[in-house]
């Protein structure tokens, strides 16, 4: 008997010694870690409104988790191609993706989020072409240089899906700008502030490129949820309460600002 209870009590001892370790090892822990569900949004490296290369993943990145860090959540960036951000968010791998425009074609999949910041697509051109137009029909006689997943307004998509355009698809995001560069397409459609950012990048020196003043389109960025998902639908929810909030401060006026000036690395949500 005594033996026996000598052995019950070493199995205690040990029994509790276990949960003091296990105690001590969540208490390392960050309770806001255990405590915040986690979101993961499919994204792709578009400076400067998304970079891979920041820690803090560029200033949409800074908008949207904050945003979220307010309803009680913390983000997960992970970055893929345009095309298979939406096949994931089709098929139930991610929450959200970001930044997308709210084309038809995505209400057939996605549910929009409330405006983000306001993108405006433009046609870059090499500086020597006298490029002039008013309406689709006038980009016919150009080649021009598209990617892979991309929305650029109703009347040029429409344009593209009826193949009314002579259009060269590319799968990577710079590829359009080099190849205008080398005179091997004419135009090159693009959001202004990314296509800057990429020809800084791909040419700090020098480059022949500009921009024609008309738009191609210009509208919102979002970001885009599943349909008929009550577990998206609720996120959704969540996330445009308090981006609504994030507007009556003024911190979207703050970054739209920022973007059109060239330097939006620099903004930070004040609240944080």
């Amino acid at each position: 008997m005594f033996e026996s209870s000598a052995c019950a009590c070493r199995s205690l001892s040990r029994r509790s010694s276990l949960l003091g370790l296990l105690a001590g090892l969540l208490l390392a822990v960050s309770p806001s870690v255990l405590a915040e569900p986690v979101v993961r949004i499919g994204t792709g490296d578009w400076v400067p409104y998304v970079d891979q290369q920041r820690k803090d993943g560029g200033a949409l990145a800074r908008l949207v988790s904050a945003v979220f860090a307010k309803a009680g959540y913390r983000v997960e960036l992970v970055f893929y191609p345009w095309d298979r951000n939406v096949l994931m968010l089709e098929q139930g791998n991610l929450d959200a993706i970001m930044p997308y425009s709210c084309s038809p074609k995505r209400l057939d999949f996605g549910v929009c989020s409330d405006p983000l910041v306001r993108g405006e697509v433009v046609l870059f051109h090499r500086k020597e072409l006298h490029f002039d137009w008013r309406r689709v029909e006038d980009l016919k006689p150009y080649l021009i240089g598209t990617t892979h997943g991309y929305s650029y307004g109703p009347q040029f998509d429409r344009a593209l899906q009826d193949g009314s355009l002579r259009v060269q698809q590319n799968s990577k995001e710079d590829t359009g700008l080099r190849l205008l560069e080398l005179g091997r397409i004419d135009l090159h459609p693009q959001d202004r502030a990314v296509g800057y950012a990429m020809l800084r990048k791909l040419f700090p020196r020098e480059h022949n490129i500009t921009h024609h003043p008309r738009y191609v389109n210009t509208e919102p960025l979002r970001l885009l949820f599943r349909r008929d998902d009550p577990a998206s639908a609720k996120l959704l929810d969540r996330f445009n309460a308090e981006l609504a909030r994030f507007a009556e401060r003024g911190e979207l006026k703050r970054l739209q600002e920022a973007l059109n000036r060239g330097d939006p690395d620099r903004w930070r949500p004040e609240s944080f």
